[in-house]
């Protein structure tokens, strides 16, 4: 019987370690072809408090300056 648990279990947790909802995208600066496309990146990614691809390195609210 735990054999034919095993199998469902399994697969249900590959499910979710494959799903789009848990899979994160590490962009850089030159991910983007302007800086409005940046920002809007950043700040859907919850920046200016969450920026998990590091693309405000001074922290001011403003991702990848040099695209500007």
């Amino acid at each position: 019987m735990r054999k034919y648990l095993a199998i469902p279990v399994a697969a249900l947790a590959l499910a979710f370690a494959a799903s789009p909802a848990t899979a994160f995208v590490d962009k850089d600066c030159s991910d983007f072809s302007s800086w409005q496309q940046a920002q809007h990146y950043y700040k859907k990614h919850g920046g200016p408090r969450h920026d998990p691809s590091r693309l405000d390195a001074d922290h001011d609210g403003i991702a990848c300056e040099d695209l500007r």
